[in-house]
């Protein structure tokens, strides 16, 4: 027997009859033919077709009627939302709470469960392993960066302090201005000096009279 069904791309062969009805039956009996996607059962197929490919279904659902139904065949319940009929299958049918509810939406294809496959956790040896990764390499940029900040302030202390040559020649007017204003103050005092020399009396004369020397009286 073999199969050349969609979707498989090449040509299935089995050795058996009850073989290809097994596969059959997993994987085109209850395949939709709008998306492709492939259900567990014609219940879940119905489901998917009401919820995914039904106008009629979304214009009652646009009016706030009631369109999700029980994944229990025999279960007559219809909820308004996914959410609550997730809980009603919890409390009422003891499904699992990591069951896959969305499965009614993407389908059973290349899965081999019901339910939702998780990330398994790393384990406490490589947990610590990765922490002390973490930190070896932390404490070596923190070393880096103490090193290159130690070598910096080194440089800046060895380094001598030149003047700038703005700063010289910003000192240098200030100090042409000082000596210059002291001798004016010196001319100053010279000239007031002399100018008191005009008011001798004109009966006392320089030279030498007389037996002594020094001033004579005329």
């Amino acid at each position: 027997m073999k199969c050349s069904l969609p979707p498989h791309r090449d040509t299935l062969a089995f050795a058996t009859f009850e073989e290809f009805e097994i596969h059959y039956s997993k994987d085109h009996a209850h395949r939709c033919s709008e998306c492709g996607k492939n259900f567990p059962s014609d219940h879940f197929l119905s489901l998917h077709i009401g919820e995914n490919h039904d106008p009629m279904n979304e214009a009652r659902k646009a009016r706030g009627e009631k369109t999700y139904k029980c994944f229990v065949e025999d279960c007559d319940k219809i909820c308004s939302i996914p959410q609550r009929r997730r809980m009603h299958l919890i409390d009422k049918h003891m499904f699992p709470k990591n069951y896959d509810f969305f499965i009614v939406n993407s389908g059973i294809d290349r899965r081999s469960s019901m339910l939702r496959t998780r990330h398994r956790p790393p384990s406490s040896a490589s947990s610590r392993a990765l922490l002390r990764d973490r930190q070896g390499s932390v404490s070596q940029k923190l070393a880096t960066a103490l090193e290159h900040s130690h070598v910096d302030t080194q440089m800046d202390i060895e380094k001598p302090s030149v003047p700038a040559a703005k700063d010289l020649k910003a000192t240098s007017p200030k100090r042409h201005l000082k000596t210059s204003s002291s001798t004016d103050v010196d001319m100053e005092a010279l000239a007031s000096n002399l100018s008191t020399l005009r008011f001798v009396p004109p009966s006392v004369r320089f030279g030498r009279g007389g037996r002594r020397g020094g001033f004579s009286r005329s």
